[in-house]
């Protein structure tokens, strides 16, 4: 079997069902409707049925005279119709009700034959049953989201920046038929063999016909998941590689360890975070449906292997891409880079990754900035805006935090800005800093480093000396790693208006923030992590700027400014957002590029 989820997603039309049912054949059959579906590559029960949600049972039921241990590509699904009474409002038109309910006007029509004679305010007609309009009238107060940036309060244990979501999907129970064995259920609802043991406590991989198994469709925790890496100084030039010659249609794909076909080694981790990615970048891609993009998009599961990123590469599909998304996994991500390098192909990473893959590889785009970029930033900001105040570099401890600290203090002393404002950089060190802070001055300690020991030290001689000034002319600028230092009370960062330097900010009150996920929790019945947010904003953004003539684009927690950092190599997102602790909460303080 080949790794590849190929979930041909055609962005001509609507791209909300898991895979698209618009152009699925309605037949009536003993007075019932059915979809009659035709099974192509990567189709399981599971796929199936959130695509036209109905249950795994039902479908079986209407399907058990050609349907045995799995699907076979190409063959026709039965799939019942299930119908909900609708009242026609004003001014409702056949197009906008098939828009509505994700089907096609035929199908509308065919539920619905007498609608040819017209539609009439207060007329009632049958749709398919659909969770996207079920809830669309759910409350505003219903669907506000909790504000994620309130840090814990001053006695509690941890500071932990990152949400934690639950991802839920259904529970279904399967009738095991007399030539079902334990791996033909594993393979038709790609649920590992070790977890439906576990799942259904048994003690022997023997099947008895008529034995009810239950199938978990997986009930998972996301958790965090680092999102941005570059050494040398930028060289930027115009980013010619943006530009791409007009097709009538593009082929786009997106890689992702979604672990389908995984019976061992399975990570509920990464299949999860697949997941949440998929659901942001689909909000992504019918958005651009609406804005004219063109274009098939292909999800190729990558499993945890390279073996499986391999078998990818050659299949014959992959050349015809013009950009690829992903993978996660760095071992994956050096592969594909290569690739995309070899076939000239653009490559978008989307999350956190190391910065050698941009050296020579001028196909390849950095979503987020690495420390070291963010590091550089922030002294070129400090040049720019704190010319008058005490700027002390600290040097951290920890070994492995040196070449942030090497990369702000070389920023800082190489600009052109240093010597016509004659900047002056305090350089000394964690227990070394007290007798550089003057009362009347307001002094700006940098400690880059990633060591909760280091910062939990300067904090507490930073405490010990706050009586030489006012705490209100004191400022700390550490990393984001910070938050996740409980050693540090709260307190502490309060006081002393920690600052941190990120390349992307959540701001969970906007406008678009507020009804995309009003939208995403209709279908996927959860909010939207931090994940799914980073894919949204990266599909838009790069298919916009690719394919639809740099068309602006309002992003949810990003700002991508891309630069080529070397000449011939890759090209990383500059801008970063300055986030400052004040009242506990975190909030923007500036941004910058």
């Amino acid at each position: 079997m080949r790794n590849i989820f190929i979930l041909i997603l055609i962005i001509s039309i609507p791209l909300f069902s898991f895979c698209q049912h618009e152009n699925a054949e309605i037949v009536k059959k003993n007075e019932l409707f059915y979809y009659k579906h035709k099974v192509v590559s990567g189709n399981t029960f599971y796929s199936i049925q959130k695509q036209y949600d109905v249950s795994s049972n039902l479908i079986l039921n209407e399907n058990l005279s050609s349907i045995d241990d799995s699907l076979k590509i190409g063959q026709f699904v039965m799939i019942p119709v299930i119908t909900i009474d609708y009242i026609v409002q004003e001014k409702e038109t056949i197009y906008g009700l098939s828009r509505k309910f994700r089907i096609s006007q035929n199908q509308l029509i065919e539920l619905n034959p007498k609608i040819l004679e017209g539609l009439k305010k207060g007329a009632k007609i049958q749709v398919p049953k659909n969770i996207f309009f079920e809830n669309a009238n759910t409350s505003d107060k219903e669907l506000e989201t909790p504000n994620p940036f309130v840090t814990n309060r001053i006695n509690e244990d941890s500071v932990d920046n990152y949400i934690r979501n639950q991802f839920s999907d259904s529970t279904i129970q399967h009738t095991v038929m007399s030539h079902e064995t334990l791996y033909s259920i594993s393979k038709r609802y790609m649920m590992p063999i070790k977890d439906l043991i576990d799942v259904n406590n048994l003690s022997t991989s023997v099947l008895s016909e008529g034995q009810v198994l239950i199938i978990n469709v997986k009930s998972e925790n996301l958790e965090k998941v680092d999102f941005g890496v570059i050494n040398e100084q930028p060289f930027v030039k115009n980013d010619t590689l943006f530009v791409f010659d007009v097709k009538d249609e593009y082929n786009i794909a997106i890689l992702l360890p979604f672990q389908l076909d995984s019976t061992s080694n399975y990570s509920k981790y990464l299949s999860t975070l697949s997941a949440h990615f998929y659901m942001g970048a689909r909000m992504a891609l019918d958005s651009l449906d609406s804005q004219g993009l063109n274009a098939k998009v292909y999800f190729f599961d990558t499993n945890k292997d390279s073996t499986s990123v391999v078998n990818i590469l050659k299949d014959d599909i992959f050349s015809s891409m013009d950009l690829v998304i992903g993978p996660f996994n760095p071992n994956n991500i050096e592969l594909v880079s290569k690739y995309c390098k070899e076939n000239n192909i653009r490559m978008v990473l989307p999350i956190l990754s190391d910065q050698s893959l941009l050296k020579d590889n001028e196909f390849v785009y950095a979503s987020v900035a690495s420390n070291n970029t963010l590091m550089k930033q922030l002294a070129l900001y400090m040049l720019n805006n704190y010319g008058d105040d005490n700027i002390i570099l600290i040097k951290p401890n920890d070994v492995n935090s040196l070449p942030l600290y090497e990369d702000f203090r070389k920023t800082f002393l190489s600009s052109d800005s240093l010597e016509e404002n004659h900047y002056n950089l305090i350089e000394t060190k964690i227990d070394g800093f007290n007798t550089y802070i003057k009362r009347g001055v307001k002094t700006r300690f940098i400690l880059p480093t990633l060591d909760r020991g280091d910062a939990k030290d300067f904090m507490v001689n930073l405490n010990r000396s706050a009586f030489r000034s006012k705490t209100s002319d004191l400022f700390v600028y550490g990393t984001k790693e910070w938050l996740e230092f409980t050693e540090i009370n709260d307190v502490y960062k309060n006081k002393y208006n920690f600052h941190f330097v990120s390349s992307n900010m959540d701001n969970y009150y906007s406008n678009l923030a507020i009804n995309l996920n009003k939208s995403f929790r209709s279908i996927y019945k959860t909010d939207m992590s931090r994940l799914a947010m980073q894919a949204y904003d990266v599909v838009l953004y790069y298919c916009s700027y690719f394919f639809l003539d740099r068309k602006q684009q309002e992003l949810l927690r990003n700002d991508f400014k891309m630069k080529q950092v070397t000449l011939g190599g890759g090209y990383e997102n500059s801008k970063i957002f300055l986030i400052e602790q004040e009242d506990f909460e975190l909030v923007k303080s500036a941004e910058y590029h």
